[in-house]
């Protein structure tokens, strides 16, 4: 059978001439009933018209249910699975040449296609935006994390309209839709229980939604939606979010094919791994105790030699010098080995543990009998992870703070690493190895940054199992891929918004043609500064240095056709060509909003001039059994002069709980009841727990409880303020506390914000177990920031 084509998107099916992407022979009476002979190129597509016949009576009536059936997916269109690793590098995985034990993944790749020349945008918001929607990140508003939005197109942190995702195509086409895991695409001023919603996943195209809208979450206590609501962090012992996820992601595919309508598949599962938190079980880490000890400059030499025999790279590749900042492993201190292994040790657990999980997922399509017939896709968002830096840290927000663990604290609880007490990420030299052999790392537009693992399996199409591909491919390119092998045309509305054009182009001929040329011409990169531009082969990139002028970045020149790491730099000797590739950077850089240029990090979440979900008041009022509210979309009350007051009314047998709190174990403050006292404590980066309390019991009755915060210094690198506190009861002074530390930010990434009557997730102070729900009667909290 063929395909005719009677207008744009309008296609009957009368014959077949198009190889592997034709469908399959299908008993026409096991196809869903519903509409199928319609324009797809605009959505939601038009209600056909009333066909049957009206007369007086039913009897002289001919039905048509046409008009109320809903769409059908094309013929033979295949279920879709997009798993998203989170900062695992190229060379980590064991069936790219890594150290660590994947096996479930491994047997993807042997039943299906390994890109070695895949290319990501070195940060995760950009990334995932790129993949949904088929267009550059800043072209979406995407330059960066959603939460390091700036206020200019090509970084507004949210997806505009024009840019439907794929799911929401998919949807609109027959397929149903769910995501699992990792969001990270809402602007941060979403993050509230009153949304908006339309950046939520149930807004861009899923009709199904469990996970976390930021950009990690704590794997054992994590802050979790479901659809368009926060849920309670689970309790249970044991508990994993990536279990959990798994979990989810089975179950809404079981219930997706039980209900038998014939409709495909469209799952979207984000893992946290491996991002940090570093979070892994016990049994996990320990397998891979002591594997490490020889350190990152060996355990990457021996990566890229696996790599050379599995073909993953080319075997005449040269393996560069280590990256700027890495320390040789021989001139380490015997401590400082000692922690960056264990280090390593968690993360090389948290991915082996993400891997049998996954495994989970791949048994239950062919327990289903669907394996065969399910696209997975198999990706992860940017490079491995240098975020830890030099000596890596188990509290993150230490430095999104500028204030680093130090190898000796750390020292002395190595043992706790990668549980629930910890919030961990590794030591860069990890990274470095992590994306062995290339140059760099995450965030940066080198090949270490993005360049990334893509595994392809659909046996039904793909049958040289096993086999590597070389092409260069982006992740813009997966949405022009799977409108392919699902027939469906591009659409030119969506909803009622005229759709941009999409930037990438379909890979899908690499899947039964290993000879098949890639169909990109160029891709652009910027990151934090950073820039590169790929072309026909050729690649010019430049590394930003932060804080330094624009004029003096040097750039550098490669025939990456043949130079596959960047080693033989030909700036020198095609001075012509250099100049060729930066003029074709700054045209596309003008198309796709990359401009103005900006090299902040942290600095642009911490920004206090950016606009807040909550707007200007000189009281904001919050009431118990309420959702929580991301400290990005609360008022700004850290290093700014405030009262906190509590309405409370305390029975004749006492009460106790959390009245109000922000952050968690890692940092934040606190108002609570405990033993007839009340208390306010301040938990500066789980360094110092600066505390205040009453010292006479409180009464039965009704109670005013207030703390008074008043910042007296500014401190930069690291970041934090010097304030003083002062409690009162009934308006009456009861404790007072001069030269207290507040950090410039808690819980900015995580998104364990202001939440009233409990403490969800980890608890912020040291004297109560969370939830810690107060038992006595909370009217209200009222928090009163001052003008500065």
């Amino acid at each position: 059978m063929r395909l005719q084509s009677l207008s744009p998107g309008l296609f009957i099916a009368v014959g077949c001439t198009l190889g592997w992407l034709a469908a399959d022979a299908q008993d026409e009476t096991a196809r869903p009933r519903g509409i199928t002979r319609i324009d797809r190129t605009v959505l939601p597509p038009p209600t056909p018209a009333f066909e049957g016949r009206i007369g007086l009576n039913y009897k002289e009536s001919t039905p048509d249910f046409s008009p109320a059936m809903p769409v059908i997916a094309p013929q033979g269109a295949p279920n879709i699975l997009i798993v998203a690793l989170d900062d695992v590098g190229y060379g980590q995985l064991g069936c790219y040449g890594g150290p660590i034990d994947t096996p479930n993944i491994d047997k993807l790749a042997a039943r299906g296609l390994r890109y070695n020349n895949f290319h990501t945008t070195a940060l995760c918001s950009p990334s995932r935006g790129a993949l949904l929607t088929g267009r550059n990140h800043h072209a979406i508003g995407l330059a960066a994390i959603t939460e390091a939005a700036t206020g200019f197109p090509g970084n507004y942190g949210s997806i505009p309209k024009s840019a439907a995702t794929i799911a929401e195509t998919l949807k609109q086409n027959g397929y149903n839709t769910m995501a699992f895991g990792k969001w990270h695409l809402a602007p941060y001023t979403a993050y509230t229980a009153a949304g908006p919603f339309d950046r939520w996943p149930l807004g861009m195209g899923f009709e199904k939604f469990y996970g976390f809208l930021g950009g990690e979450t704590d794997q054992w206590a994590p802050l979790l939606l479901q659809d368009n609501h926060f849920i309670e962090t689970p309790t249970r012992p044991g508990y994993h979010l990536t279990e959990d996820l798994v979990d989810r992601t089975i179950a809404g595919i079981r219930d997706q094919q039980q209900a038998n309508t014939g409709r495909p598949f469209f799952a979207y599962l984000a893992l946290g791994a491996c991002h940090a938190p570093l979070h892994a079980p016990k049994e996990s880490i320990a397998k891979y105790r002591g594997k490490f000890d020889h350190g990152w400059d060996k355990v990457r030499e021996e990566t890229f030699e696996r790599q050379k025999k599995l073909g993953i790279v080319p075997k005449d590749t040269v393996l560069p010098p280590a990256n700027p900042g890495v320390q040789a492993w021989a001139d380490l201190t015997s401590d400082q080995r000692k922690v960056y292994c264990r280090l390593q040790e968690v993360f090389a657990g948290f991915l082996d543990h993400a891997d049998h999980q996954l495994g989970r997922v791949f048994a239950a399509l062919d327990e289903m009998g669907i394996g065969d017939d399910t696209l997975v896709m198999l990706v992860s968002d940017n490079g491995a992870s240098q975020e830890g830096l030099q000596n890596g840290t188990l509290n993150t927000d230490r430095y999104r703070n500028y204030f680093p663990d130090t190898v000796e604290e750390m020292l002395k609880k190595l043992g706790d690493a990668g549980g629930p007490s910890t919030d961990p990420h590794y030591p860069m030299g990890w990274a470095m190895a992590g994306n062995s052999p290339l140059k760099r790392w995450k965030q940066d537009t080198h090949a270490g940054g993005n360049t990334n693992p893509l595994i392809v399996s659909w046996p039904a199409k793909i049958k040289d199992g096993g086999a590597i591909r070389n092409q260069y491919y982006h992740l813009v390119d997966f949405v022009p891929t799977i409108l392919e092998v699902t027939r469906l045309p591009a659409p030119t509305a969506v909803n009622g918004v005229k759709q941009m054009p999409l930037h990438g182009v379909s890979m899908a001929s690499t899947f039964t043609d290993a000879k098949a040329k890639t169909r990109k011409h160029s891709q652009y990169y910027e990151m934090l500064g950073s820039r590169a531009i790929w072309a026909d082969g050729w690649t010019a990139v430049t590394w930003h240095r932060k804080d330094t002028p624009w004029e003096e970045d040097r750039w550098e020149l490669y025939y990456t056709d043949v130079d596959f790491t960047e080693a033989n730099d030909l700036a020198a000797k095609h001075p012509e060509k250099l100049k060729e590739l930066i003029a074709l950077w700054e045209s596309e850089a003008k198309s796709y909003n990359v401009f103005p240029l900006d090299d902040r990090r942290y600095e642009r979440v911490a920004d206090p001039t950016r606009p807040v979900a909550a707007i200007p008041k000189k009281q904001y009022v919050y009431y118990p059994g309420t959702s929580i509210l991301h400290p990005l979309a609360a008022p700004q009350i850290l290093g700014v002069e405030h009262t906190i007051t509590a309405h409370v009314a305390i029975p004749e047998e006492g009460a106790e709980g959390v009245l109000a709190c922000s952050g968690g174990e890692f940092g934040g403050w606190t108002l609570f009841l405990k033993d007839a006292r009340f208390h306010y404590v301040q938990n500066y980066l789980k360094l110092e727990q600066f505390a205040i309390s009453s010292a006479e019991a409180l009464p039965a009755g009704k109670h005013t409880l207030g703390v008074h915060v008043t910042p007296t210094d500014k401190h930069l690198k690291p970041d934090y303020f010097i304030c003083n506190a002062a409690l009162s009861v009934n308006g009456k002074l009861v404790g007072e506390l001069k030269g207290m530390k507040v950090a410039g930010q808690y819980s900015a990434i995580t998104g364990y914000g202001l939440l009233i009557g409990r403490n969800t997730g980890t608890p912020v102070s040291d004297e109560y177990k969370a939830p810690f729900a107060f038992t006595g009667k909370l009217d209200k909290v009222t928090i009163e920031p001052r003008k500065p």
